[in-house]
C-alpha cells in the first residue's frame, strides 16, 4: 500500500466531520438545555416553596389570633359592663341572660361561666344541648343542673352535683394574678379533645375588690379543622406545638390524644405518628437549642427521607400567655417532580433529534443546525420562566414533532401558572370574607355595649364617653354646651300601682318621645339611670335648651300615658334640670352634671313637671 493510500485511509470524510460537528453541537446544547433547566428549576421551586410556607403560615397566625380574640373580646365587654354596674354580678339570673344572648351571637361562644367570692357559679353551655348549672346560697354546696328552651328558660331538672368555684385552676389562676390569664391546655371528658380557657377578674367599680371571675371554654380542634383546609401541597404538614413539645393542632387527621393505663393525655411531637412532623420539629429543636430560642420567623432548609424541606416556624406573640409554635413544612419533592418529567422529556427529545442527525448527516446539516438552535432558544426561554411557543414549523418530519412537543410543554406551564394564580385568587376570597364576617360581630358588639337594651337609645357608659369629648371639642371651639337631665314623675308610684312591664313599657315611650324631640345629629340623648335621661346640646345657647326642654316636657304630655297615683297630673309628667356652660380648662364636665342635677332637684321640689335653668334659677 503506497503512501497516498495510507493517508486516504487516516483521513476522515467530510460527511463523517459533519456528522461529528452536528453530534458534538447538540451534544452540547442538549447538556446546557438539561443543566440550566435543571437549576432554574431548583430555584423556582426554593423561592415558590418559601413564599408558599410564609404565606400559609401568616393565614394561620392570622386565623388562631381571629379564633382567640373572639373570647377576650366577650370577656373584656363583660368586664366593662360590669364594672359600670350594668351587669349585675349578684343576679345570677340577669347574667344567666347576658350569657344566653351572647351564645347566640356565635357558635364559638357555647360555655361562658362566672364564680363568684361567695362561691355562687353560673354556666350557660351549648354543646349538645342547651343548658344551665347554677349554685347559690339555697342550693350550696351543690350546683344545680337544668335543660334550656329555645328563649333561654329552664325547663328540665337534669341533676346535682358538688362544686365549689373558688377551688377551681382557672379562678384560682385568674385570682393570683389579677388579670386576664389562659388555662394550660386541658383534655375535655366527652369527645376527648383539647381545650383552652381564658378567664378574668371582675371588680367592684366603686371598692375596687375582686367579686368574681368569668372565663369561657374554647376547643381547639377547629383550628385543626381550619389547618385540615389549607392547600399546602401534596405531602406538606402544618402544625402547632407549645414551646414544651405538646401538640396543640394539626393539618393532618391524625388525634392529638392517646390512651394510657391512666386514661386519656395529650401528645408529645416526639409521640405524633407523622413522620415528617416528628422529624421536623427534632430538627428544629436541634437547630435552634430548643424551641423557646425560636422567638421570630424562622426558614430553613434541611433535608429527610432523601429530599429537601423547607420549614417556616413562628412563634404566636399575638396573645400573652400562649406559648405556641406555628410550623410549616413542605417538600420539595410536591414540587420538582412536574420540573424533572420535563427536563426529562426534553432530553428525550434532544437525543431523537441527535439520531436523525446522524441519518440525515451534511444533507440536512444547515437545516438541522438552525432548527435546534431555534429550538434551544425556547427552551432556555421556557427554563427561565418565559412561556413562549415555536411558531415556524420545520421542514423535517421528526423536528416538527419536537416543535409539537415544545409548544404542548409550554401550553402546559402556562396552565400551571394560571391554576397557581386562581388558588391565590381563591385564598384572597376567602380571607376577605372571614374579615367581614369579624367585621360584622364587632359592630354587634359595638352595638350591645352602647345602647340601652331596654329603651333602644345611648346608655350610661356611651354618655359619659360623648360629654367627654364634647366638652373638649366645646373648650376647642370656644362654644357653649348644654345638657338637660329629665326624670318621670312618680315614677316608682306608676311602677307599683302597674307593675314592672308597664313601667318598662312606660320608659320605652318616654325615651322614644325624648329622642324625637331632637332635630340635630349632633345631639345625644341617653338613659342616664332608672328613670333618668340625659340630653347633651352641643354649640346649644340656654334660650335654645329651654326650647328642648319644652318641647320634650310636652312631647310626654302628649302620649297621655295614663297614671292615677300621680300628685302633678293623671297622666305621666317629666320635669327638666337644664345647664347651660361654656367650658374653659379650669371647670370639667363633672360640674355641667352637678349643675343639672341641682336644678333638676328643684324642678322636683318646685312642684314638678316644669323645668328650671341652673345659672338663671328660672322656673315655668
Amino acid at each position: 500500500m503506497n503512501r497516498a493510500t495510507r493517508a486516504f485511509n487516516t483521513n476522515l470524510s467530510i460527511r463523517q466531520i459533519l456528522i461529528a460537528s452536528l453530534i458534538f453541537q447538540v451534544g452540547v446544547v442538549v447538556g446546557l438545555t438539561g443543566y440550566f433547566s435543571w437549576k432554574n428549576g431548583q430555584k423556582t421551586v426554593e423561592a415558590l416553596a418559601l413564599r408558599l410556607s410564609r404565606e400559609v403560615t401568616s393565614h394561620t397566625q392570622q386565623h388562631v389570633a381571629d379564633y382567640l380574640n373572639i373570647p377576650l373580646t366577650f370577656l373584656k365587654i363583660n368586664q366593662i359592663l360590669a364594672e359600670s354596674n350594668r351587669l349585675n354580678l349578684d343576679d345570677l339570673q340577669d347574667l344567666q341572660d347576658v350569657f344566653w344572648q351572647q351564645a347566640q351571637i356565635t357558635p364559638q361562644i357555647n360555655t361562658l361561666f362566672f364564680g363568684s367570692e361567695t362561691g355562687d357559679f353560673i354556666e350557660i353551655e351549648m354543646k349538645d344541648f342547651p343548658k344551665v348549672a347554677m349554685r347559690n346560697s339555697s342550693t350550696a354546696p351543690y350546683w344545680q343542673l337544668y335543660r334550656l328552651d329555645e328563649q333561654g328558660q329552664k325547663t328540665t331538672f337534669l341533676g346535682q352535683q358538688k362544686y365549689d368555684p373558688r377551688q377551681r385552676p382557672w379562678y384560682q389562676a385568674a385570682i393570683s394574678q389579677d388579670s386576664l390569664v389562659w388555662s394550660p391546655i386541658y383534655l375535655f371528658a366527652d369527645p376527648p379533645v383539647l381545650g383552652i380557657t381564658p378567664a378574668i377578674t371582675l371588680k367592684d367599680r366603686q371598692t375596687q375588690k375582686i367579686k368574681g371571675v368569668m372565663a369561657i371554654d374554647l376547643t381547639l380542634d377547629e383550628i385543626s379543622k381550619f389547618l385540615t383546609t389549607l392547600k399546602i401541597s401534596d405531602s406538606g404538614r402544618a402544625f402547632i406545638i407549645e414551646k414544651s413539645g405538646k401538640m396543640v393542632a394539626t393539618s393532618t387527621n391524625n388525634s392529638l390524644v392517646r390512651r394510657n393505663t391512666w386514661g386519656n393525655e395529650r401528645l408529645h411531637y416526639s409521640d405524633s405518628s407523622d413522620p415528617l412532623i416528628k422529624a421536623t420539629a427534632d430538627f428544629l429543636q436541634l437547630e435552634f437549642n430548643n424551641f423557646q430560642q425560636i422567638n421570630s420567623p424562622q426558614q430553613v432548609i434541611f433535608k429527610f427521607d432523601h429530599s429537601r424541606h423547607f420549614v417556616q416556624a413562628t412563634s404566636l406573640d399575638s396573645h400573652s400567655g400562649l406559648d405556641w409554635l406555628i410550623v410549616t413544612v413542605i417538600p420539595e419533592s410536591d414540587f420538582i417532580e412536574y420540573i424533572r418529567n420535563n427536563t426529562y422529556t426534553t432530553l428525550l427529545l434532544s437525543v431523537l433529534a441527535l439520531i436523525l442527525a446522524i441519518f440525515l448527516g451534511a444533507i440536512a446539516n444547515q437545516w438541522i443546525i438552525k432548527s435546534v438552535t431555534y429550538i434551544s432558544h425556547v427552551a432556555k426561554a421556557i427554563s427561565s420562566e418565559q412561556i413562549l411557543t415555536i411558531e415556524q414549523q420545520s421542514k423535517i418530519k421528526e423536528l416538527a414533532i419536537l416543535t409539537e412537543s415544545f409548544n404542548f410543554m409550554a401550553i402546559k406551564l402556562q396552565t400551571s401558572a394560571q391554576n397557581i394564580e386562581n388558588l391565590e385568587s381563591r385564598w384572597e376570597e376567602k380571607v376577605e370574607e372571614r374579615t367581614r364576617n369579624l367585621e360584622q360581630v364587632n359592630q354587634e358588639l359595638s352595638r350591645l355595649a352602647n345602647v340601652d337594651s331596654l329603651t333602644q337609645i345611648y346608655n350610661r357608659y356611651y354618655f359619659d364617653l360623648t360629654l367627654q369629648k364634647l366638652w373638649r371639642e366645646s373648650i376647642r371651639e370656644r362654644t357653649q354646651i348644654a345638657l338637660i337631665l329629665c326624670d318621670v314623675d312618680n315614677f316608682k308610684l306608676y311602677n307599683d300601682t302597674y307593675g314592672h312591664p308597664m313601667g318598662d313599657q312606660c320608659l320605652k315611650k318616654v325615651a322614644k318621645a325624648l329622642n324625637e324631640s331632637i332635630n340635630r345629629d349632633q345631639d345625644v340623648t341617653a338613659r342616664y339611670g332608672g328613670e333618668e335621661f340625659a340630653i347633651i346640646l352641643p354649640r346649644t345657647s340656654s334660650e335654645g335648651a329651654v326650647q328642648v326642654a319644652t318641647r320634650m316636657m310636652n312631647a310626654v304630655s302628649n302620649l297621655n300615658i295614663f297614671h292615677g297615683t300621680s300628685n302633678v297630673e293623671n297622666y305621666v309628667t317629666i320635669s327638666c334640670g337644664i345647664a347651660c356652660f361654656s367650658p374653659s380648662p379650669g371647670l370639667s364636665s363633672i360640674n355641667l352634671i352637678e349643675s343639672a342635677d341641682n336644678a333638676l332637684y328643684q324642678a322636683k321640689q318646685q312642684g314638678k313637671n316644669c323645668w328650671v335653668m341652673a345659672e338663671e334659677n328660672l322656673a315655668t
